[in-house]
């Protein structure tokens, strides 16, 4: 039992002691087929964005605070380089109107057919969550 405890104890001092090690330790998320194509793209359309406004790397990085070699893996569509970063990188370039579009909950047609079979009709109750099939929406 003492065993444990004092193993507990100095995994806890050493993430005290080297917080930084261990916050980079995190779990890489390997993308699916679909996610890397939509990664990759974006990537492609921001480096064709910078390019057509003759701006380099080193100038993008600057403007967002960060270095030219995450601008380049941004570029290359890394999925480690932050969701904020991109963001930021489409919103420099002008496509406020196509991000905020993203996702729009007016936009998601089985959700909403969804959202209404779980509705209770007049005087009827309302299917199950559990019940509804989503692939026959």
């Amino acid at each position: 039992m003492s065993h444990n405890l004092n193993t507990r104890c100095l995994i806890n001092h050493a993430i005290v002691q080297f917080p930084h090690y261990y916050q980079s330790m995190k779990k890489k998320i390997e993308p699916s087929f679909d996610a890397a194509d939509a990664l990759a793209r974006l990537g492609a359309n921001l480096r064709t964005a910078r390019l057509r406004r003759a701006e380099s790397e080193s100038a993008l990085a600057s403007r967002l605070g960060v270095s030219r070699a995450t601008i380049a893996r941004l570029e290359r569509g890394d999925g480690g380089v932050s969701l904020a970063l991109a963001v930021e990188a489409l919103l420099q370039y002008g496509f406020g109107d196509q991000l905020f579009t993203l996702a729009d909950p007016d936009q998601d047609g089985v959700g909403k057919r969804l959202d209404a079979l779980r509705r209770p009709s007049r005087g009827g109750a309302a299917t199950p969550a559990h019940r509804i099939d989503p692939t026959k929406l």
